[in-house]
């Protein structure tokens, strides 16, 4: 255990208070194998150590097999079963024994030689197949290691319930594998507000607390937490006092949770009568749980990169249509805007390598990168337009450049279409195709695109991000990443103003969407359509009818005419006061 009652600080990202047991993830289990020398006396002891951590990765992995069976499929559940075997192999398990028995080596020590020793004789085989088989040798590997050492590795499908995760850096590869309902907050060494954990805490309603330096080598698996997500504080190991203190904020978070959920049947409604339309972000299926208990008006974005990493390959048009299928029928008949694959930056697949780039940001990324590729595009527009048949269902192109984008990926989706009706298969024939809206070029030509497209999509985390030359995933730049920059918001009133013009409707969706302290400054911006993280649907519902359209058209010139973000945001407490 670590020492009572010591104190880490951070940047909360995600607000709330929560008290739990700490789940430390390491990203490479294998550099920080132990390594020493072990006495005659000690053998016996070590192979004992290794046999028990044998089995407990098996239970592991059959239980690992189960669960991912019921949320993704049979097909997909069985590389599990197949690394059950490594388990077993007589080879290896020998190869382990001589050097714990003969050499003298401790186990851990000697399981990491031997894994990478057979992980590189796969790896130069010619065959893809026994090549692909490597990655499964050093996984089987690392969870062994996770076990010895009594950290985790990789996944955390199997942490315990009310856990806090506590990790390097929190990726949307390793989320994707998640069993999230069993998370109760996350404390990370790096990452920011836009940064993918803290999306991820936010749609969750869980605390985050980001750049806490040694969060993992001060903290250890089993230490009580508590994480404060407004404040940035981590407690390890706190006293009494503390946990006396800190139940009463937990308290007082409590009847403010409360106070929302008595808006979870309430219309999103202004107070002088207009209507706001206020849909959710989604990533996985268990997220529409929340969707349905906070009657959002539907899935303004399907993020479909997530059931992508949940796969070690890409997922079939079967797969993907009966994701999507079970989306649109459970919102039926509200509308589901599913995106198509959106890759790049901080959002890779380990079986689909982008070329190098010095900036990943301003590389292969959304539409760009899939009219490069465009049999993964058809495929995924083919499963999405199946799904069209059971359902309300839209189609929205992320990172889109200009018109040739919009142009290109619609000629993908016309041979998409052209296949289906060829086979008889039934789906929407008028479905509409949305873009987003999140780099200076396609603010310039939103007119043009607008002509092209039937409604449009603000990505402001993006937008932001490349109007202030910001990267909004490092937290040494995150006080130059200002939603309330005056750019921004001339940005977003232009927007606003071309969507009517042009008769198409516009919604935004990103961190700024979701901060309930700027939805009456953005309805005076022209914004009627919103789509936040479920997580945030009530605190969004709740400004929404606290404001009026009157009153924020009034604040709206008032904020554009001042000089920064912390001019508008003292204008905003200002106006919340009055």
């Amino acid at each position: 255990m670590s020492d009572p009652s010591a104190a880490l600080s951070g940047r909360g990202v995600s607000p709330g208070v929560v008290q739990g047991i700490a789940f430390v993830v390491v990203a490479d289990c294998y550099s920080t194998v132990p390594r020493r020398i072990i006495a005659e006396s000690e053998v016996g002891a070590e192979l004992e150590k290794f046999d028990a951590a044998l089995q407990a990765a098996e239970r592991d992995l059959l239980a690992l097999r189960e669960r991912v069976e019921r949320r993704i499929g049979k097909q997909e559940a069985e590389i599990f079963a197949a690394q059950a075997l490594v388990l077993k192999d007589p080879l290896l398990l020998k190869e382990v024994l001589h050097l714990v028995s003969h050499e003298k080596r401790n186990v851990e020590a000697a399981l990491t030689d031997i894994i990478a020793k057979f992980a590189q004789v796969f790896s130069e085989i010619q065959d893809p197949y026994l090549q692909a088989r490597a990655s499964d040798i050093r996984d089987v590997g690392r969870r062994v290691l996770s076990i010895l050492m009594k950290t985790q590795c990789g996944d955390t499908l199997s942490c315990p319930e009310g856990s806090i995760v506590v990790g390097e850096e929190l990726l949307p590869s390793a989320t994707a594998h998640m069993h999230l309902q069993n998370v109760a907050g996350f404390v990370t060494e790096r990452g920011s507000k836009t940064s993918h954990a803290s999306i991820l805490a936010r749609s969750m309603g869980v605390p985050l607390v980001v750049g806490v330096e040694g969060a993992c080598s001060r903290i250890r698996t089993g230490d009580l937490l508590i994480v404060d997500g407004t404040t940035g504080k981590v407690v390890i190991n706190p006293g009494p006092r503390l946990l006396r203190e800190y139940d009463k904020r937990r308290a007082q978070g409590q009847a403010e949770h409360d106070v929302l959920e008595g808006l979870a049947d309430l219309p999103s409604v202004t107070a002088d009568g207009t209507p706001i339309r206020l849909c959710a972000n989604v990533a996985k299926l268990d997220d529409l749980e929340t969707v349905d208990h906070c009657k959002a008006d539907g899935i303004g974005l399907l993020r479909t990169e997530f059931l992508f990493m949940a796969h070690d390959r890409f997922p079939t048009e079967e797969e993907q249509f009966a994701f999507y299928r079970t989306a649109s029928e459970r919102l039926n008949p509200r509308e589901v805007t599913i995106r198509v694959l959106d890759l790049g930056g901080d959002k890779t697949l380990p079986y689909f390598p982008l070329p190098a780039t010095l900036n990943p940001s301003l590389g292969h990324r959304g539409t760009r990168l899939l009219l490069n590729h465009p049999e993964i595009l058809e495929t995924q527009l083919r499963a999405i337009l199946r799904a069209s048949a059971f359902g309300k269902v839209r189609v929205l192109l992320p990172m889109v450049i200009g018109t040739e984008d919009v142009v290109a990926a619609k000629a993908v989706l016309g041979r998409a279409k052209e296949f289906l009706r060829y086979s008889g298969i039934r789906f929407d024939e008028a479905i509409r195709v949305g873009a987003m809206i999140e780099v200076p070029s396609a603010v310039i030509m939103v007119q043009r695109i607008a002509r092209e497209v039937d409604f449009l999509s603000v990505g402001t985390n993006d937008l932001i991000q490349y109007l202030l030359t910001v990267d909004r995933t490092s937290p040494e730049l995150a006080p130059y990443y200002d939603s309330l920059h005056p750019a921004v918001l001339e940005t977003i009133r232009g927007l606003a103003a071309a969507a009517g013009e042009a008769g198409r409707e516009l919604s935004l969706c990103g961190e700024m969407a979701a901060d309930e302290r700027y939805t009456p400054l953005l309805i005076g911006l022209g914004v009627r359509s919103f789509s936040v993280v479920p997580g945030r649907i009530l605190r969004v519902r709740s400004s929404i009818r606290s404001t009026s359209v009157a009153l924020s058209e009034k604040l709206a010139p008032r904020a554009l005419k001042l000089a920064s973000g912390q001019a508008v945001m003292k204008l905003l407490r200002a106006g919340s006061k009055g």
